[in-house]
């Protein structure tokens, strides 16, 4: 996780070391072991400090970093950073999150990217570190009601059509009614969600769900619509749905639909693959099996392609992390892989994309073998 912190005065640089040091100490704890911090100071005052990068153009800083880091906070008055990053928002999905603070520390904002990019929960923790004010000015926070884009950031989930959750906050506001569903892996999660929030969301088909979670996914939601009716589809005409496949069916009319990231992909390529290659192999995998790309965690593989600009590149693309492990800990993995004489003299282990997908998962559990397309060796584990 990369963090840049953007300063333009004296007073401004003792905040932004005070917030450094807080978010350093966190990687001394082990709290985010994964943060790198760079404080940007405008050139009028860069060279009374060391290890500050110095800047003259704010805009320029934003343009070359703003998809490039993962939070942000400036140190300065609120319309400079509004202005500075206005040609650059392009989505609550994609933006990072941004904190605002005054030069004497007093106030700290939650400017962009509040719940999907953790916006909220940074002012929250870095307002008690700096002693600052807390300024969290989402409608759902500021209520305390059910925010479904926090529900997914919490559960590690993507939501793939962004665009419905102002209809989904809209109607938990002003007190409608709203579906929730899942197949049955999410049962417990879904009634601690409803039971949690109490009278916000309605586990939709719950009675129908008595034997169906017995039975696979489709037939769930096929005892949903005969058990519920069109009267219970009309009474939640807006609904949040947990899918994990293209061929999942909608309950609702309005659905907005969260994706688990819950596999890992284990990549094995010949040198000098394009993250166009690596794309076209893992998607055709991913489309002859039934799973959505989306549904991919992080994008691991042997340590002799740390470098392997193709695959970093692809990671990227998804935005999510590159793991390599080395070929002696990957021989220590156990369980059944397709092993390849071939490959064990190449990198030291016997197969690439299997042993590292399976060394990254929770569950250990397979779901696609070790595919072979074009020269890329692709396998995916949960």
């Amino acid at each position: 996780m990369r963090t840049i912190i953007i300063t333009f005065t004296h007073d401004g640089m003792k905040v932004a070391k005070k917030a450094a040091q807080s978010m350093k100490d966190d990687i001394n704890n082990d709290i985010n072991d994964d943060m790198n911090v760079d404080i940007y100071c405008h050139s009028r005052c860069s060279d009374n400090y060391d290890n500050v990068i110095s800047f003259d153009s704010v805009g320029r800083v934003i343009r070359e970093q703003f998809m490039n880091c993962d939070r942000i906070l400036f140190i300065c008055a609120a319309a400079i950073a509004v202005r500075t990053l206005a040609p650059y928002i392009k989505s609550k999905v994609t933006d990072p999150a941004v904190l605002v603070a005054d030069e004497q520390g007093r106030f700290l904002i939650s400017l962009l990217s509040g719940h999907l990019g953790g916006a909220n929960e940074w002012c929250s923790q870095l307002s008690c570190k700096i002693g600052a004010v807390p300024v969290i000015t989402t409608a759902t926070d500021a209520r305390g009601v059910f925010a479904v884009d926090m529900f997914a950031r919490e559960n590690n989930m993507r939501i793939l059509n962004p665009v419905m959750i102002q209809d989904i906050s809209g109607r938990v506001l002003n007190g409608e009614p709203v579906g929730i569903a899942g197949d049955k892996a999410y049962k417990k999660l879904l009634e601690k969600t409803v039971k949690k929030w109490n009278g916000q969301l309605t586990m939709f088909g719950e009675e129908a769900y008595g034997t169906g979670y017995e039975a696979d996914y489709q037939t769930d939601y096929e005892a949903a619509y005969e058990t519920t009716g069109q009267s219970s589809i009309d009474k939640y005409e807006s609904g949040i749905q947990i899918i994990t496949s293209p061929s999942d069916h909608m309950i609702f009319r309005r659905t907005l639909k969260l994706v688990p990231m819950d596999l890992f992909v284990g990549i094995g390529c010949k040198r000098g693959k394009t993250s166009g290659q690596i794309r076209k192999a893992v998607s055709s995998t991913c489309d002859k099996n039934d799973l959505l790309m989306e549904r991919i965690a992080a994008v691991v593989s042997v340590d002799r392609k740390a470098d392997e600009q193709g695959i970093i590149d692809f990671a990227r693309e998804l935005k999510v992390p590159y793991k390599t492990y080395s070929a002696q800990y990957l021989n220590t993995i156990r369980g059944e892989f397709t092993a390849s004489g071939f490959v064990k003299d190449k990198v030291g282990v016997d197969n690439v994309c299997e042993r590292s997908a399976c060394a990254a998962s929770k569950d250990k559990r397979c779901i696609v073998k070790k595919t072979v397309c074009d020269g890329v060796t692709v396998a995916i584990y949960a």
